[in-house]
């Protein structure tokens, strides 16, 4: 049975079949987004430190503890199942288990909206950096063929007719330039 975070133990029981309708599969699409949401949790403990919500030394330990949350889940140890509605519920049962009332405290003035979209903008920033990497290595890896291949004549093209005579090097450099 998954843990809410917001269930009263007085509260009537929890229709399951609903639950599974609503977020069933939310932890599956979390796991992607979960290591950004423990960073974007980091900077907003960094930020109810600045403002006083919670005390310097409790900082410390809930930042000791996303870290050490964001190592177990990157190392296998901490799997974000099932057993949790959402990759945000996981994070605070967590630092609750861990710190107490401190560990409780840690979305305030923060809503789940707000979680996602900083999460999803984080994964984004990560992607887009893989992808220029991932783009940078491809247009090195044309025009050094293209400089290895220089002057090997291939015809040249124009409105799908040949045209002047052209060479693979200058094919492949168009590529990597692109």
């Amino acid at each position: 049975m998954k843990k809410y975070l917001w269930k009263d133990d007085d509260a009537r029981g929890i229709d399951e079949s609903i639950m599974e309708f609503t977020a069933g599969e939310d932890v599956l699409l979390d796991r992607q987004l979960f290591p950004f949401d423990i960073r974007a949790t980091m900077a907003h403990v960094r930020g109810l430190a600045r403002i006083g919500i919670v005390e310097t030394e409790e900082s410390r330990t809930l930042l000791e503890l996303l870290e050490q949350l964001l190592e177990e889940f990157e190392a296998g140890t901490f799997i974000l199942d099932q057993r949790f509605e959402d990759g945000h519920s996981a994070i605070e049962m967590y630092l609750t288990e861990h710190a107490g009332e401190t560990g409780a405290r840690v979305h305030t003035g923060r809503s789940r909206n707000d979680q996602v979209a900083v999460a999803t903008r984080l994964y984004l920033k990560d992607r887009l950096e893989r992808l220029i990497g991932l783009c940078s290595r491809i247009s090195a890896a044309c025009l050094d063929k293209a400089e290895a291949h220089a002057n090997v004549p291939m015809p040249g093209y124009t409105h799908l007719q040949r045209a002047v005579p052209s060479s693979v090097g200058l094919w492949l450099g168009g590529f990597g330039e692109a």
